[in-house]
């Protein structure tokens, strides 16, 4: 039964080529967990460049790297030591240089993480602000104040420096930077252009800043000048700008290109919120991230926000092929989260038995990435620095890669497919009861993605949906589907879908019966425009 609809047409294109962002399909790496070459258990640049190839087969435009910059040595002083100089636990400036080398034979667009909200507090940089050097009195936050009356803000620690007499900003035991500071603005750009000439394609950054969000707006719109201006002297490629924010749709549309200045897109976690939508809820979160942007620019789609939970752990192994499917289908680019290929789960911490300081922190969703079933899933030959995931014997790289109907076969389909002409430049978005359904339609085909989003099963009307043809076939089906690939969907009857169940079809052109209402109104306005000209020429 079609208890009711939510429906949004976008115009996505506006002539001219678009930029190869708009529509990319990103591979994100947690650089820590996903090979490892020398055997130390932690994943290094040289094991990223030996299985770059993986991503690329499964049909990714670039890979969004963490942050490969130095951290700190000591865990009870976390973070960045510097912008521009490689953790050596990840190699060196000539290891990245092969992975740049080998992305580019594959085609593929690096994208860097570029960590600027804190800093460690035994870094050079704080030091320097600590002492009051000149240039980098501002670069940290601080208040002053004495050693029994701290300062009182909402959403920051504050920690009392002696040799400034003092309190500095902190958030996870590191220094906070101040984004308002111009001086800090400058050592940021410099290490953004840094990274453009070693050829990375773009820059993610992370500019929420809690004391002055104008700050990290004002911040992001210079630090696109900047990479503009360093791409134009050095005469490389334009650079993608992407930003991670966790403000809402309507505060961080402020992050985008305005004018010629900020951020290509702003990641969306609609797709990666803790709990399970129910259909009108995620429609209508839908709906919000792609009104909200400027004209012309979209959100780039997120399946699992990094340091927080796979989409296994959070929704289910019955929801991930649903959260890529939908991905794909939506307008703008995609970002496929490490693991989320295969429907790997978080680990379980409680397995750990090192207490080494690593560069990043352990938390489950951190585990490393399941190349095969051997005892250490082919990830390292020594011991691996977080527990497997407990699902790895099954979900891994070598198990699933030759079997279509596994969820790496369901994302190179999806993956292929939008790519291809039929996927036209509108979208839909619909609930049908306690499904959803996204429309693209405009090109040499038609493309719809329903899934069922509740607890139990469902049955839904696809003709309910104006325009459609009467059959459409099933290109990708999420595991455990009753409708296999290649088989046709009669539109006219009720489709029965099973708990997290989701079909991506692909038919003819959408037709809708005849001139629409846009078509009359400007054959109005023409016979007008005739008349009008008839009159003058009289005259």
């Amino acid at each position: 039964m079609w208890i009711g609809a939510l429906v949004l047409t976008v115009l996505l294109r506006s002539g001219g080529a678009d930029p190869w962002w708009n529509n990319a399909v990103y591979y994100s790496v947690l650089v820590d967990s996903f090979k490892d070459m020398d055997g130390d258990g932690l994943g290094d640049l040289n094991g990223l460049t030996k299985q770059l190839s993986y991503v690329r087969a499964l049909g990714a435009d670039g890979v969004i790297l963490s942050s490969v910059s130095s951290k700190s040595m000591d865990c009870d002083q976390p973070g960045i030591m510097d912008f521009t100089n490689i953790d050596e636990r990840y190699g060196n400036l000539d290891d990245f240089k092969g992975l740049v080398e080998k992305a580019k034979k594959l085609e593929l667009k690096l994208v860097i993480t570029l960590t600027m909200q804190t800093i460690s507090s035994s870094s050079e940089l704080f030091n320097l602000s600590a002492e009051r050097k000149t240039g980098f009195e501002d670069k940290v936050i601080w208040r002053d104040g004495s050693l029994d009356e701290s300062p009182n803000e909402d959403g920051i620690n504050w920690v009392w420096r002696e040799s400034r007499q003092a309190y500095y900003g902190s958030l996870r035991k590191e220094a906070v930077l101040n984004l308002c500071s111009e001086s800090l603005l400058a050592m940021l750009s410099d290490a953004q252009c840094t990274w453009l000439k070693r050829g990375v394609s773009g820059i993610l950054l992370h500019p929420d800043f809690p004391l002055d969000h104008e700050c990290g707006v004002q911040l992001v719109q210079n630090m696109t000048v900047a990479a503009m201006s360093c791409s134009r002297t050095a005469n490389l490629e334009v650079p993608v700008i992407l930003v991670e924010t966790a403000l809402g749709a309507e505060v961080s549309a402020k992050y985008y290109v305005e004018v010629g200045l900020g951020a290509n897109s702003v990641i969306s976690y609609d797709l990666a919120s803790p709990a399970k939508r129910p259909a009108a809820s995620l429609a209508l979160a839908l709906h919000a991230s792609l009104l909200y942007p400027p004209q012309d620019m979209t959100p780039t789609w997120l399946t699992s926000r990094r340091n927080e939970s796979r989409i296994v752990t959070r929704y289910g192994s019955g929801m991930v092929d649903a959260i890529i499917l939908i991905a794909f289908a939506l307008p703008g680019a995609t970002i496929i989260q490490q693991g989320d290929d295969l429907g790997a789960a978080d680990t379980i911490l409680e397995w750990a038995e090192t207490s080494k300081c690593w560069p990043n922190p352990a938390v489950p969703s951190a585990a490393p990435f399941p190349w095969d079933d051997t005892p250490t899933a082919g990830f390292t030959s020594g011991d691996p620095w977080l527990p497997l995931a407990p699902n790895y014997r099954y979900a891994n790289a070598k198990s699933e890669y030759a079997i279509d109907l596994s969820h790496i076969g369901v994302l190179k389909v999806a993956s292929a497919i939008r790519k291809s002409p039929a996927i036209g430049p509108h979208v839909e978005i619909k609930r049908l009861g306690d499904a959803l359904a996204v429309l693209r339609w405009g090109g040499s085909g038609s493309l719809l993605v329903v899934s069922n989003l509740s607890q139990g099963k469902t049955e839904v009307l696809l003709s309910k949906i104006p325009g459609l043809p009467s059959e459409m076939t099933v290109a990708a089906s999420s595991g455990g589907s009753s409708s296999s690939i290649g088989s046709h969907v009669n539109l006219e009857k009720n489709l029965k879908l099973s708990p997290g169940e989701t079909l991506l079809l692909v038919g003819p052109p959408r037709h809708c019966g005849g001139p629409g209402p846009v078509d009359k109104i400007a054959s109005k306005l023409s016979e007008g425009w005739q008349k009008i000209n008839k009159y003058f020429g009289s005259i």
